[in-house]
């Protein structure tokens, strides 16, 4: 019985790796490239450039609106991103979970500078986007953040 356990214990692994090995360098680069696709997309109010790499069937997170559908947010983009101004922003510290070969979570830290409809945007926040590759092209379907605690006081 406990050689029977080992050997589905061995199974699982083994089955892990192959998980592992779902991830794809080259579509890490193209996801991190659409992600800042989307963010100045959105920054500057262009919806076409937006809607090219996020679903307009998926939905988002946020401390502004909530939880919302995309369809929502493309229907009223231009009154969204008509106030928010930000003179500078990145996005770093890029990690990657592969469920599948086709479905990513992308998950990062966002920091910069600016407001939205006069609000300062809190700086850092720890975003989090699922992306799947439809018809042969990474697309955001659901994103989320949330903003970074403060750093701990050391004793």
């Amino acid at each position: 019985m406990r050689l029977a356990g080992i050997l589905v214990v061995g199974v699982l692994l083994c089955a892990g790796v192959g998980e592992a090995r779902a991830q794809d360098a080259e579509a890490e680069k193209t996801i991190i490239g659409n992600e800042r696709t989307a963010t100045d997309a959105f920054y500057k109010g262009n919806v076409a450039a937006f809607t090219g790499v996020v679903a307009t069937d998926g939905w988002g997170i946020d401390s502004m609106m909530g939880r919302a559908p995309v369809a929502d947010l493309v229907k009223d983009f231009a009154a969204v991103t008509k106030d928010v101004k930000v003179s500078s922003w990145d996005i770093t510290e890029s990690k990657f979970q592969w469920p599948n070969a086709t479905t990513a979570i992308h998950t990062y830290k966002w920091t910069g500078k600016g407001t939205d409809h006069g609000q300062p945007i809190p700086s850092p926040i720890w975003a989090s986007t699922v992306w799947t590759k439809k018809d042969g092209k990474w697309m955001a379907i659901f994103h989320q953040e949330t903003a970074a605690p403060p750093p701990s006081a050391k004793p």
